[in-house]
């Protein structure tokens, strides 16, 4: 009985000590999956940090582009940002262009480069410069058009060579030589009157009415065309001529004409004015001066005055292209007798184009009216003119 008791508490103390040791293996076991879960929840809460830095550079980045895009309604603009702050994030942002670049002509690439807590996002984006077809009608007039009193429209392509050159037609019910055969183009958006004997090679198109007339139009007639919306010449496009202007430093004057760095106007009754390559600013124009492109020079002007040209302008280039004007002012005239080679865009203006003149290129005005023998030639190849470069569009967009 004592030898059985002896062997009975030898096995308790057996048990009890194996008890011990899966007791301590159980507290093992759970510290090992509290250091797991602590680790895990640490590592969570690290990817989480690392998203929300991530997301803040690339935000940040993309805050640069936007800004960047607005500051390129100055085509000159190539400055960038440098470390510039938004919320905890910054940006940097680079301008590059065909100067660094050079196949990218007159595109550019805007590369922004956002940072937040040691993530970084970059963006590239391709940007062009927008192409409207801003010049599409030898003349268009958003209230009214009047083409009358023997007027004359046809087409030629500047690409090709002289408008003489291409003049091979012949002649019209109106006796004229012409180019073309069409494309000499008529638009506006209210009652279009092309009444008076003349003659038009091209289009007629408006919401509203078509006065024809006597007319002869060897295009198609349209009362139901649809309403064209004219942009505005921006402030910012304004200002940025103002500030950029070429006058007087690209002026050559001789006789009366003259240019008054006050006023900023550009007036003359007699002699010459030459402009140089560039773009000017002139608060108004008032010239019976001849006004003469340098040759070989592609002049833009901007004016937020009246236009009153009598003198002949003397385009060496013979292309509209290379003589651009805008104008915010309320009224353009172009005498009897002037010759110009021009495009011209006044959408708050009315744009008289009166008897004997010749004008090679594209009118646009709030109104037009053409008359008394004027003769208009629309180029062809303003078709594919770039307006300015002061709109681009985005093409391409990359995040790296």
């Amino acid at each position: 009985m004592y030898l059985f008791n002896a062997f009975q508490k030898a096995g308790l103390r057996g048990q009890n000590g194996f008890a011990l040791i899966v007791v301590l293996g159980i507290l093992l076991l759970l510290t090992g999956l509290a250091f797991v879960s602590f680790s895990t929840s640490d590592t969570d809460r690290q990817i989480a940090s690392n998203n929300l830095n991530n997301a803040r550079s690339y935000y940040a980045a993309e805050a640069g582009i936007i800004r960047a895009t607005s500051m390129l309604v100055d085509s000159n603009w190539r400055a960038g940002f440098s470390d510039q702050s938004i919320g905890n994030a910054t940006y940097d942002v680079r301008v590059i262009d065909s100067f660094t670049i050079s196949a990218l002509k007159d595109s550019l690439i805007l590369r922004s480069v956002g940072y937040d807590k040691g993530a970084q996002s970059q963006i590239d984006v391709l940007m062009s410069p927008a192409k409207p077809r801003q010049f599409k009608w030898a003349a268009f007039g958003d209230t009214a058009a009047k083409v009358t009193g023997g007027a004359f429209i046809d087409s030629y392509n500047s690409d090709s060579g002289t408008y003489i050159s291409q003049a091979i037609y012949g002649p019209d019910a109106c006796g004229n030589m012409y180019a073309g055969p069409a494309g000499g183009n008529v638009g506006g958006n209210n009652i279009i009157d092309v009444s008076g004997n003349g003659c038009l090679h091209g289009d007629v198109s408006t919401p509203d009415t078509v006065v024809e007339g006597t007319t002869t139009i060897y295009g198609t007639v349209s009362s139901s065309g649809l309403t064209t919306s004219l942009p505005p010449i921006t402030t910012a496009e304004m200002n940025n001529a103002k500030a950029t202007s070429n006058a007087p430093a690209g002026l050559i004057l001789t006789g009366s004409a003259s240019y008054d760095s006050t006023t900023k106007a550009l007036s003359g009754t007699g002699g010459t004015v030459t402009l140089s390559s560039g773009t000017y600013y002139f608060s108004s124009i008032s010239m019976k001066s001849d006004i003469i492109i340098a040759p070989g020079a592609k002049v833009i002007i901007y004016t937020d005055g009246n236009i009153d040209a009598r003198g002949s302008v003397v385009n060496s280039s013979l292309k509209p292209e290379n003589f651009q004007i805008y104008s915010t002012g309320s009224t353009v005239s172009l005498n009897s007798g002037t010759t110009v080679y021009a495009c011209l865009y006044a959408p708050n203006a009315s744009v008289t184009i009166n008897g004997g003149s010749e004008a090679f290129g594209s009118f646009i005005g709030m109104d037009v009216k053409a008359n008394g023998g004027a003769r208009i030639h629309f180029d062809r190849s303003l078709l594919n003119m770039k307006r300015s470069k002061f709109k681009y569009a985005k093409v391409a967009w990359k995040v790296l």
